[in-house]
């Protein structure tokens, strides 16, 4: 196809004019797409693999696959076998090597395969997913020797017959970065620094390594030694010579990379591409990136919603940066002058968010006619119970799921009275998966919590517990809902422990029973500036103090 659509700009774009540098889509699909230019044919954008479909007016399909005209192309793709390294888990670690068989169609026939010295038959009906055996410790080369029968004859085309061996001097190096898993780890074909490698040698020549190098020996095993080493990022001349003599491999400085650290959840999505979450900022750090004599640090291009910044790092490695997204979703990120260092950011992962918990829960209505849903186990359910009390709140009723039982104890002019709390089959009107109390039931709940003379105890159990002390006939009610807030319900808090530092101060139930033992403390002299400044935010509030102490007037300048 001619005309893609850029993902960084929002723009369609002509194969012809494109630098190739975006995240294209087609603009009938919307289909990812690359872009393809080469000697013999002119630049032009072709769906992913395995993404486009004959549906779309602008697929072409494959040379691999099937033209218009209905002919095959095939192409037959050399495959091999595979040799990995295990290590177990464990402070005893045990290690091993496995050989991979790649995949082949189900056919009636076996092959016979020398895995070092030991000839092992497999049934190719079990190699539709490929296969893994064990292969002893040789410097032989591991080869098939021969197939049966009916074997499968895209196998037997497509698969190399042999597989190297270890070396009879020098080391086996096998890649020991990341997590392995149970595919073992595969022969390494250079090295680098900063990363970890497994050396496998003969213990017929005895090795002294460089003390530049990190190692972790395991027990050998018919005479081969197996040690992890980390490369360091920097090495010595001589280091580098020893380690091209005992690996044969050619050893490169560490690969340039950029890695988001903000936000936590992210995904690769691609080799150079990585999905994170709605974000104003994405933080990302860069590691080993070339860097100029009289550079301070690194210079990092952005381009995304037709906008194209740069920025300088202010150190070397590593190097941090701050992308402010605003309204765009999708940016590159790359070195400047080096177009093989990149990243591309898309701010469109989206979450599975979990679903809320059951719980037992009040509803309550203000003098707004707002309604409140107030869990049973947080600890402002108190609080809007004394405030129905008080009447600035109306509480409607009582919900909790379906199946939900739990108790309520109530004691009134020493008459005490227990009631079992069960669902119904009536839905709540907040939310379908709570369930009402039977209406006699919900009726006599809300007379016994509205009262303020009476002593509740609602149990239900691991949902939670509620506790209500009667008689606050001193409580005052106020014309409006009120509290005193964290910040003010600390400074409190703080000035009564200062007049009473040798004793314990008395535990408060609620804002209105703090308040009333804040009226009754005397303060030293030297505090009243304090007690007057509180005294002030309190009524500021909307609480009346009634019971001053002495000489202290909060109707005095403050």
């Amino acid at each position: 196809m001619e005309y893609a659509v850029n993902k960084l700009s929002n723009k369609l774009e002509s194969a012809a004019q494109s630098s190739g540098i975006g995240l294209f889509i087609c603009p009938c699909c919307k289909a990812m797409v690359n872009f393809k230019s080469g000697a013999k044919r002119k630049k032009h954008f072709g769906h992913w693999p395995g993404f486009g479909s004959p549906e779309c007016e602008n697929f072409i399909p494959s040379q691999y696959g099937q033209n218009a005209e209905g002919s095959v192309f095939t192409t037959v793709m050399r495959r091999r076998m595979d040799l990995r390294l295990l290590i177990t888990r464990g402070q005893r670690a045990a290690w091993w090597l496995e050989l991979a068989i790649p995949a082949c169609r189900v056919c009636d026939a076996t092959v016979t395969i020398d895995v070092g010295g030991r000839l092992q038959y497999l049934n190719m009906r079990g190699l539709t997913k490929g296969f893994r055996v064990t292969a002893e410790l040789s410097v032989e080369n591991y080869r098939i020797v021969s197939f049966s029968d009916h074997a499968d004859p895209t196998f037997m085309a497509s698969v190399d017959r042999e597989c190297p061996g270890l070396p009879s001097s020098g080391a086996a190096v096998f890649s020991a970065s990341g997590r392995e898993g149970t595919t073992g780890f595969p022969r390494a074909l250079e090295l680098r620094g900063s990363e970890t490698y497994a050396f496998l040698w003969s213990e017929s020549a005895a090795q002294v390594f460089p003390d530049e190098l990190v190692l972790d020996k395991f027990q050998g095993r018919e005479g081969w030694s197996l040690a992890l080493a980390t490369i360091p990022e920097k090495l010595s001349e001589s280091c580098v010579e020893w380690l091209r003599d005992f690996t044969g491999l050619i050893v490169n400085p560490p690969a340039p990379s950029i890695t988001p650290i903000w936000p936590f959840l992210t995904r690769n999505s691609s080799l150079n591409a990585i999905e994170c979450i709605q974000s104003p900022s994405v933080l990302l750090s860069t590691q080993m990136m070339p860097v100029g004599q009289h550079d301070r640090g690194p210079t990092i291009q952005v381009h995304g919603g037709g906008d194209r910044l740069s920025a300088t790092g202010i150190e070397k490695s590593p190097a941090f940066f701050v992308l402010v997204t605003g309204k765009t979703q999708d940016f590159r990120v790359a070195k400047s002058d080096y177009p093989d260092i990149e990243k591309f950011v898309s701010c469109t992962l989206s979450p599975r968010r979990n679903q809320k918990l059951p719980a037992v829960e009040f509803v309550f209505r203000d003098r707004e006619l707002k309604r409140h849903v107030v869990p049973l186990h947080q600890k402002k359910c108190r609080t809007f119970v004394m405030a129905a009390r008080a009447q600035t709140m109306t509480l409607e009723y009582l919900s909790m799921p379906h199946g939900c039982n739990g108790r309520l104890i109530a004691d009134k002019s020493s008459q005490r009275s227990e009631i079992l709390l069960f669902s119904g089959d009536t839905v709540s009107e907040h939310s379908q998966h709570q369930r009402l109390l039977p209406p006699e039931v919900q009726t006599l709940l809300i007379a016994h919590l509205v009262d303020p003379t009476c002593h509740i105890d609602i149990n239900f159990g691991g949902f939670g517990r509620l506790h209500v002390a009667g008689d606050l006939s001193n409580i005052p009610i106020s014309e409006a809902f009120v509290t005193l807030g964290p910040s003010l319900r600390s400074r409190l808090l703080s000035f009564m422990v200062q007049l009473q530092p040798s004793g314990p101060i008395a535990a408060v139930s609620d804002d209105y029973a703090l308040v009333r033992t804040f009226a009754s403390l005397r303060p030293y002299p030297q505090l009243i500036p304090n007690y007057r400044t509180l005294v002030k935010d309190v009524l500021a509030r909307g609480f009346e103090l009634k019971q001053l102490e002495e000489g202290v007037s909060y109707e005095l300048p403050i």
